[in-house]
């Protein structure tokens, strides 16, 4: 029987069961609180308060203290899916450790499992995770301290992604977990997985404004996926880490802004069966994820540590003994090389510096010379400072009537209405309020917008519902940063 454990800044969410050949068996679902403080973003900050509730928690419900997984979400403990060339597992390994390297950790160890083979194309997908030796060497003293083993260590996310990724069925779908103020929203385009992201919440469920901010991490998947140029309808919402009724509940605010969105919560998936209420899933996708059978292509976390450590080891022994002799070894030849080389080429310097000290043209040149390169620098000095002047001024941006029509244009393509607020010359910002009664559309304005050569940046804040004459719209105002005109000047600067 397996143990998961998922380890969030609120709660410690365990899963008892066995994986299956398609999915996972779920016997117990048991939760129970963090103590505050304890524990913020997958790092440990009381040891002795953490260890106490592990072991309080496996007392009080009896579960069993071997083959245990933790899983995190932490920034410590860094994940990606890597598309490589099907390669052995020695090899597998290489490739993914020189993909991960990171200069930042100063003991990385690098894991990963296999996802899925291609064999007619020959690639594969891996998942890597990479964190510091120490951040592994904490929870096992933690675990250990606590009375039990610790096997593996997995990111959730990238878990919880293979898990939903079988009940997607070739629907474009996208899965939202809350876990205390995390939200991580996952976006499947027909059956494929295409892209995640992890914010912070800063509102409570239930309250109109958590319902704006769902739909703003929405609207981000939106503009991924007409950046991506999908042409699927991004409705079908399934979310995560609420009951039901909330649920229901954010549903409801969700249709006062937008009518085509269908929110409903996460189902288990039917590969996964359960003996306990089933109901209870949505609170517990990180750890059932974690229960689920991985490849036998793989290297643990744990493997992947003690080969760092036998790796290092290894390597500072051969170099305690190599080092000292062959460095004064070396430090001896660089000395006597570097002594004969400098007292031969000092040599030959003075012996040209005499001759042309010496000859009487060469003083009489050096002399004009002197006199005409004054001239030259004053002159070249002034002609570099108005040639500089000169691009700055050709290349300023200037917001004529072209840049007008370029937005009104757009406004029009998209049946939205703008108005220009203002235009700060220093910066050279355009600050302008767009306004449609289909926010689809505002999305589609500011893509145009981004996707045009005036401007360097567009940037936007979030949408206000609004009240116009035609009914019910959406406000968003608009950033845009004029980009730097390309002149004459610089195009045969470029092509000289």
């Amino acid at each position: 029987m397996s143990v998961t454990v998922f380890l969030s800044n609120t709660n410690i969410q365990i899963v008892v069961g066995s994986p299956t050949s398609s999915g996972a068996t779920v016997k117990d679902f048991v939760s129970v609180g963090v103590p505050s403080g304890a524990v913020l973003n997958g790092v440990v900050m009381d040891d002795n308060a953490l260890i106490a509730a592990l072991k309080e928690c496996w007392r009080i419900n009896k579960l069993p203290k071997g083959e245990v997984t933790l899983i995190l979400n932490s920034p410590q403990f860094r994940a990606s899916i890597i598309e490589m060339p099907v390669m052995p597992d020695k090899k597998t390994s290489e490739f993914v450790q020189r993909e991960t390297k990171d200069g930042r950790l100063a003991n990385p160890v690098t894991a990963w499992y296999l996802l899925d083979k291609n064999a007619k194309e020959k690639k594969q997908r891996v998942v890597s995770e990479t964190t510091d030796a120490q951040f592994i060497t904490t929870y096992v003293d933690i675990f250990a301290k606590a009375g039990l083993k610790l096997n593996d260590i997995h990111d959730g996310v990238n878990l919880a992604i293979n898990l939903l990724s079988g009940s997607t069925r070739n629907r474009t779908v996208v899965y939202m977990i809350l876990d205390g103020t995390s939200l991580v929203t996952i976006f499947f385009s027909k059956g494929q997985y295409f892209y995640h992201s992890t914010k912070r919440v800063f509102n409570q469920p239930g309250t109109p404004e958590f319902a704006k901010e769902i739909f703003g991490a929405i609207s981000e998947i939106r503009q991924f996926a007409s950046a991506q140029h999908l042409d699927d309808n991004v409705e079908d919402i399934q979310f995560a880490g609420l009951g039901e009724q909330q649920v229901s509940r954010l549903s409801d605010d969700m249709l006062s802004i937008d009518s085509n969105l269908k929110l409903s919560s996460v189902t288990c998936p039917s590969y996964v069966k359960t003996k306990k209420d089933v109901r209870q899933f949505p609170y517990f996708v990180y750890p059932v994820a974690g229960l689920t059978k991985r490849s036998k292509s793989r290297l643990d976390i744990m493997t992947a540590k003690k080969q760092s450590a036998e790796k290092f080891k290894k390597k500072k022994s051969m170099l305690k003994v190599i080092l000292p002799a062959a460095g004064f070894l070396l430090l001896l030849v660089l000395i006597y090389g570097g002594l004969t080389a400098f007292a031969i080429y000092k040599q030959s310097q003075l012996d040209e510096v005499n001759r042309v000290i010496n000859n009487p043209v060469m003083i009489e040149n050096a002399d004009r010379y002197e006199e005409i390169t004054g001239v030259i620098t004053s002159v070249g000095s002034r002609q570099g400072g108005l040639n500089l002047l000169h691009k700055y001024l050709d290349s300023y941006p200037i917001p004529d009537s072209e840049i007008n029509k370029l937005i009104i244009r757009a406004a029009n393509n998209r049946n939205v209405e703008v108005t220009v607020n203002s235009y700060d010359a220093s910066s050279g910002i355009f600050s302008i309020t767009a306004e449609s009664g289909d926010v689809e559309q505002i999305n589609k304005f500011i893509a145009d917008l981004m996707m045009m050569d005036a401007f360097e940046k567009v940037d936007y804040t979030g949408y206000n519902a609004i009240t116009t004459i035609d009914g019910a719209g959406y406000q968003i105002n608009v950033v845009c940063t004029l980009a730097a005109r390309t002149t004459e000047t610089v195009i045969e600067e470029e092509e000289g």
